[in-house]
């Protein structure tokens, strides 16, 4: 069983909202025992800013995650793959300043242009760390079902209730929140329990 404690912990989103979607309910249960960092890479397209900004706070701070926690850039969220090299610097950066255990970033699979340059990165940055691909559905046509995590009632609504806080993005559909408790039943059962997310081991050390 996974069981990390006082354990650093990246959860990297391409586009802010993305960690909330595909690691959402782990992160809330995670936050409890050990140091989580969100780092995001970019805001999504054709909203506001500020407005983005500040329902990004909003779930973050649901999820449990320290504000001091929290590392943003601005970079352009339609095209990641020109600025791949300073993402890769800006991780190796990271890596080396904290050290971390565990990173959560987007999964193998996953064909967002944006989300490949993350995974790609990501795993030559941290690969002497813990890494876990996260799940979203709409973005892949297969992916690793390696590790399920268990998660609480508590932990699957402060998942729902941090993408709520993203009123700007309510019309997107996996932005449901019968979607989104509906998965994590699916995946629950799938292992005999209530609720799970399920990640794909790209590298786990014990």
């Amino acid at each position: 069983m996974l069981n990390f404690k006082n354990k650093i912990i990246f959860a990297i989103a391409p586009h802010v909202d993305d960690v909330e979607l595909g690691a959402g309910g782990t992160i809330n249960r995670l936050v409890q025992n050990n140091d989580v960092y969100y780092i995001g890479l970019s805001l999504p397209p054709l909203v506001d800013g500020q407005i983005l900004l500040n329902e990004f706070y909003q779930s973050a701070k649901i999820l449990g995650i320290k504000l001091e926690n929290v590392i943003l850039k601005f970079y352009d969220p339609r095209n990641l793959f020109e600025v791949r090299l300073e993402i890769l610097q800006f991780f190796y950066d990271l890596n080396k300043k904290l050290n971390p255990d565990l990173i959560f970033l987007p999964n193998s699979k996953d064909i967002h242009q944006s989300h490949e340059v993350v995974f790609a990165e990501g795993r030559r940055a941290f690969k002497y760390a813990s890494i876990l691909g996260y799940e979203l559905p709409w973005n892949s046509f297969d992916f690793k079902m390696d590790l399920f995590v268990e998660l609480s009632y508590e932990n699957v609504k402060a998942k729902i209730d941090a993408i709520n806080a993203y009123t700007t993005q309510k019309n997107r559909i996996f932005f449901s929140n019968d979607i989104v408790g509906d998965l994590a039943r699916v995946r629950g059962k799938q292992i005999g329990k209530e609720y799970a997310e399920c990640f794909e081991v790209i590298r786990l050390i014990a």
